[in-house]
């Protein structure tokens, strides 16, 4: 399934949210998801269902000094 992630075009085996995240590399990062315009609660990863051409925006944070 394609899907478009941070505006750009990926293929994913999966559609559950959290196997996607997992697959990205988001595992133990602090992030924040954005399904469609709509800001996803971390609770609901896992029964989060993508379909095709959904857009995903994920924000990183990153400390510093």
């Amino acid at each position: 399934m394609e899907i478009i992630v941070n505006g750009e075009s990926k293929l994913v085996v999966s559609n559950q949210l959290s196997v996607i995240l997992d697959a990205l590399g988001y595992t133990g990062k602090r992030f924040v998801v954005e399904l469609n315009g709509v800001i996803i609660s971390k609770e609901t990863y896992t029964t989060t269902v993508l379909t095709a051409a959904d857009r995903l925006e994920i924000v990183s944070f990153v400390g510093g000094g």
